[in-house]
C-alpha cells in the first residue's frame, strides 16, 4: 500500500526521498566528549555548551576523583553533586559553574600545597 501525500487543492504532490546517512560520513563522537556531556548534563548544558565549557567541566572532573574512589561517571556526578550540596547556593548573580570551579581550584591547590610541606617536614 502506497501512501499518498496530497496538496490542499487533492493534487499529488511528489515526495522526495531521502537516502540514508553513510556511517563514514559522520564525525564520530570521542568517549571524552560523551563524558563531559553527561557531567555538563548536571548543569542542563546542550553538548555545544559542554564543549565549550570543557576546561571548568574538567577541572571539576579532577577534584571529584579526589573526594570518590569510583571514577565511573556517575560516581563523579555524584561527588559534583555533593559538592553542590555541601557549598550551597552561590551569591546572587553569580552561575553554579564558575562558583564551584573556583572552590575546587583553591581546594586542589591547598592539597598540593600540604603535600608538598609534608614532603618538606617528613623528609628527616
Amino acid at each position: 500500500m502506497d501512501i499518498k501525500v496530497l496538496d490542499p487543492q487533492g493534487k499529488e504532490v511528489p515526495v522526495e526521498t531521502v537516502a540514508p546517512p553513510n556511517p563514514s560520513d559522520t564525525t564520530p563522537v570521542k568517549d571524552g566528549e560523551i563524558f563531559l556531556q553527561q557531567v555538563g548534563a548536571i548543569f542542563n548544558f546542550t553538548p555545544q555548551e559542554s564543549s565549550k565549557n570543557k576546561n571548568k567541566l574538567n577541572l571539576l572532573v579532577d577534584f571529584a576523583k579526589t573526594q570518590t574512589d569510583d571514577h565511573s561517571v556517575e560516581g563523579l556526578r555524584w561527588a559534583i553533586r555533593s559538592l553542590e550540596g555541601k557549598l550551597g547556593t552561590p551569591p546572587l548573580g553569580q552561575q553554579w559553574l564558575p562558583y564551584l570551579c573556583e572552590y575546587a581550584f583553591l581546594k586542589m591547590e591547598q592539597m598540593r600545597v600540604q603535600k608538598k610541606t609534608e614532603e618538606y617536614e617528613h623528609n628527616d
